[in-house]
């Protein structure tokens, strides 16, 4: 047991030692209220009234800087949708009151019926709540407004504020954010290994086994929104390679993941001499440090490739082994509930293997890839499958 807890101390001691790559000026900028939104929301609103007042002079130059603002988001997708929906509402609810305008004056009456025609067919169009608002937003003040060209300011300087904060939110991004996306992969692959450590019955850390499992599983997701985020940023066009392989490799991680989650219920079927067992622990140990041998090789830049490829051949032995002397010394129901925790351990060391494989292969390097595939192969060969 003793190589196994030098093993997890090391993995530990590198999570936080990589993790430390999140801090950095705008963690510090923060705390003094100097966010990143706030200043895309600083930059898009000033931008926007300073395109507006070049291209029409004086006029509503409000409606520009005020759909930057209530626009802007921490993501370019989110950005994009909510200026989508604002877009609907406006050109919805101008039209709307355009028509009342024309037989109805303002009044009780005339702002009933713009609001009752425009949010029933934003209504029954199934059109997104946050546009549905918009129209009667933009209802009852184009009706108020109705001389002057309101509505037609109204679309031309509220598509510009869009389009300036979509602008803002894809070219001012947070500082080191891929490092930071990386950097949460690794978190949370380091937290699979250490749930799966963690579920032997009896052990320090069986108690927080699930909630640890469900941390490693929102950083995991958390990344991979990031990630996809990423690919609509300016400032991450020279990493799109590195942004590819990192979500494939993400994705495998994502796997075993649900292996993970697996093996956690499996264990509860177990009858306590067999889940609190040395062995299971020692089984439990060695995958688990594969999954941290692994992370970080693949997302924290340490060479681990040796250490990777000796712990995943220990732990696929042990397991074999650990397996092996059960059969026999077990009833039938207990070696079918055992046989469903080793199947899913081994599918772990599986994923881990097709992730290493895919990883080079996706390497633009024709003679370390086939070296890949040719080891890959060949332990797939040799293995023996439970």
């Amino acid at each position: 047991m003793k190589k196994y807890e030098n093993s997890a101390f090391y993995l530990n001691f590198s999570r936080k030692k990589l993790t430390k790559m999140n801090e950095g000026l705008q963690d510090r900028l923060e705390k003094y209220g100097l966010s990143l939104y706030m200043i895309r929301i600083t930059l898009a609103a000033s931008l926007s009234w300073i395109a507006v007042h070049s291209l029409y002079g004086d006029g509503y130059l409000y409606f520009a800087p005020l759909a930057a603002i209530l626009i802007t988001q921490s993501t370019v997708k989110a950005s994009f949708e909510k200026g989508i929906y604002r877009m609907i509402g406006i050109i919805l609810g101008g039209v709307v009151s355009l028509v009342v305008g024309q037989f109805l004056d303002v009044g009780a009456l005339s702002i009933l019926l713009i609001l009752l025609i425009g949010i029933g067919v934003a209504t029954a169009c199934r059109i997104n709540i946050q546009a549905v608002s918009q129209v009667g937003v933009t209802s009852v003040l184009a009706l108020t407004f109705y001389q002057d060209h309101y509505v037609m300011w109204r679309v031309a300087e509220t598509l510009i504020g869009v389009l300036i904060a979509l602008a803002i939110n894809m070219i001012v991004v947070p500082p080191k954010g891929f490092i930071k996306v990386k950097s949460l992969v690794l978190d949370g692959s380091l937290l699979l290994a250490d749930a799966l450590r963690a579920l032997v019955p009896g052990s320090r850390d069986a108690a927080q086994a699930k909630e640890t499992l469900a941390k490693a599983g929102a950083r995991l997701s958390r990344s991979v929104q990031q990630q996809k985020e990423m690919h609509f940023t300016v400032a991450h066009v020279q990493c799109r390679g590195q942004l590819s392989r990192l979500s494939i490799t993400t994705g495998h991680m994502k796997v075993v993941q649900t292996y993970v989650q697996d093996i956690h219920t499996e264990m509860k079927l177990l009858p306590r001499h067999h889940a609190a067992s040395d062995w299971m622990a020692e089984v439990l140990q060695a995958t688990a440090d594969c999954i941290g041998h692994y992370a970080t090789s693949a997302f924290g830049g340490a060479d681990n490739q040796q250490p990777l490829a000796d712990a995943l051949r220990k732990a696929r032995a042990l397991q074999q082994q650990s397996f092996a002397d059960l059969q026999g010394n077990c009833s039938l129901n207990s070696i079918r509930d055992l046989g469903a925790v080793f199947s899913h351990l081994n599918r772990v060391l599986d994923e881990i293997e097709r992730a290493e494989y895919a990883a080079t292969q996706i390497v633009p390097r024709p003679v370390a890839a086939e070296a890949a595939r040719a080891l890959f192969f060949l332990k797939k060969g040799l293995s023996h499958k439970l």
